[in-house]
């Protein structure tokens, strides 16, 4: 094996050869139901895989190039990415496995995955971001194995409204608490509580768009204790109050 400073120095000079015209994000196109993305500082896409191309109904990368997210999702969702994307940014450091609402290849709000990195050039300064994102629902394929996971999803998704108890749910999946939390966050990579919640902040996005619905009401009936702990959770996962989105959504 040759010395570690020689693999460096190769390392060094192969990685400030690379180029767009040697595409290596095209390796995520043998990876299903994966997109790649990279932008500027000013968010701009510059480059793309066929799964994300192919998603936002483009022929070819160099049709999609050039957009923003804000021409291409809706509003909320577009201003929640640049919020975290200037974040990454501003802080030089990734931000890996975010389970957030993306939309799906129906144009319907689902859950994703998504892992960013901030882009450096050979001086080191943050030029851009790049990232992946992995359809969420897709994923649960990968867990047919786990009957105690199937369970759990099917409960949390038919109960999401009702006061849950975690302990309750972990017994009905035949695991203690303990057990049943770790196999769980391994998997989703969030606790089921946060499941939980990202499930009612995501059905709440629905319901605010009914002006026949009160905000007190819909946090009532999607079980959190009152209004307030309903705006705090939501404003953390969205980035508005609940009164904010309605007003600029509906």
């Amino acid at each position: 094996m040759l010395r570690k400073d020689i693999i460096n120095k190769r390392r060094h000079k192969l990685l400030q050869a690379f180029s767009l015209n040697s595409p290596v994000y095209e390796l995520f196109d043998c990876i299903e139901h994966v997109s790649f993305f990279a932008k500027d500082c000013d968010g701009i896409l510059l480059a793309a895989n066929r799964y994300l191309i192919e998603l936002y109904e483009f022929r070819s990368e160099d049709e999609l190039i050039g957009h923003t997210d804000f021409d291409l999702l809706p509003r909320r969702l577009a201003e929640k990415f640049r919020q975290d994307d200037l974040q990454i940014m501003e802080s030089g450091k990734p931000a890996r496995k975010i389970v957030e609402l993306f939309l799906n290849r129906q144009g319907i709000p689902s859950w994703f995955l998504t892992s960013k990195y901030p882009i450096r050039s050979t001086q080191g300064k943050v030029i851009g971001i790049m990232g992946i994102i992995q359809d969420y629902d897709a994923r649960k394929d990968l867990f047919a194995e786990e009957p105690e996971l199937r369970t759990a999803l099917a409960h949390l998704h038919d109960h999401f409204r009702e006061k849950l108890s975690i302990q309750t749910l972990a017994k009905h999946c035949q695991l203690s608490l303990r057990q049943f939390e770790r196999k769980f966050q391994e998997r989703f990579n969030l606790t089921p509580q946060q499941y939980l919640i990202k499930l009612r902040i995501q059905e709440a996005c629905e319901q605010l768009m009914l002006p026949s619905q009160t905000i007190g009401t819909i946090a009532l009936d999607l079980g959190f204790y009152d209004q307030s702990s309903f705006t705090v959770q939501f404003k953390k996962q969205m980035g508005l109050t609940p009164l904010q989105y309605r007003k600029q959504y509906r």
